[in-house]
């Protein structure tokens, strides 16, 4: 009986040591990149130097601070725009291999049109991406995360099929001064998320509440302004070698029976939540 349980004992810790190896030799793709995320107004802080110029949320936490529930704004944030050098030394701990971040509109263009381009905006972001470059992290660019210049919101912002072109022009600016570098471009961020808290329920800024007309409304133009600037690289800039795309936030919405109402009501909630 003693031998038996020692033989049983001998195959467990075999079998447990073959697991083991075999789970150390599970990896991850060789083109699979772990990175983290960041977007402008969240982080940079310095809202009023270097040439910027206000944004919707600089509009909206003057006139309106109340709204904010502690009462905080970007003004500050991180101050990632002073010690950008600190955060990519931590990103370099952490080990990561991408970083995406996003660019100010209107630390670019200050009045939102190409007609001004900011130095100062254009060689902040140079800095930060080749410190990233050198570093081994790869940089990986949005262009828009909810930082609309206020001068375009004021003419009627993602209201307005105008601001297609507006994106565009935008777009190409930040080909021009940074494609040579980066290759990986998302145009827009969340725009579900932007739509909707943006123009629906007006929790964000521009704090329009008009849910189903001027919700949809930003959406679709938003649709239009991200394929303006996909087009704009794939005419101008595609021999710069780089991808763009358009980050999308999504929910699952499956038919709670087999029914012919469930499943089309399942299938509207996935075309209209993303």
């Amino acid at each position: 009986m003693s031998g038996g349980g020692e033989e049983e004992e001998a195959v467990s810790l075999k079998n447990v040591t073959k697991s083991i190896t075999q789970r150390s030799l599970r990896k991850f793709p060789d083109d699979f990149f772990f990175g983290t995320a960041t977007s402008s107004y969240q982080i940079e802080g310095a809202w009023n130097e270097g040439g910027k110029g206000w944004s919707m949320w600089d509009h909206l936490v003057r006139t309106d601070p109340g709204h904010i529930r502690d009462g905080t704004n970007g003004d500050v944030a991180a101050n990632s725009y002073h010690f950008y050098e600190k955060d990519i030394a931590i990103l370099k701990e952490l080990g990561v291999s991408v970083y995406r971040f996003s660019v100010s509109w209107p630390r670019i263009l200050p009045f939102g049109r190409p007609d001004y381009v900011n130095p100062e905006g254009i060689a902040y972001y140079n800095k930060l991406i080749d410190l990233l470059l050198a570093n081994n992290i790869t940089p990986f660019l949005t262009m828009y995360h909810w930082e609309l210049p206020q001068n375009l919101n004021e003419q009627g912002g993602w209201l307005t099929e105008d601001i297609a072109d507006w994106f565009g022009d935008y777009s190409r600016v930040l080909y021009q001064h940074f494609g040579d570098r980066v290759k990986l471009w998302l145009t827009i961020n969340e725009p579900h998320i932007h739509c909707n808290h943006g123009y629906g329920t007006g929790n964000h800024a521009p704090r329009i509440q008009s849910p189903g007309i001027k919700y949809y409304e930003c959406g679709r133009n938003i649709l239009l302004a991200h394929a303006r600037a996909y087009h704009i690289y794939d005419n101008e800039f595609r021999h710069q070698g780089g991808r763009v795309g358009l980050a999308l936030d999504s929910e699952m919405g499956m038919p709670s029976s087999n029914s012919p109402d469930d499943i089309q009501a399942a299938e509207d909630f996935l075309q209209f939540r993303v």
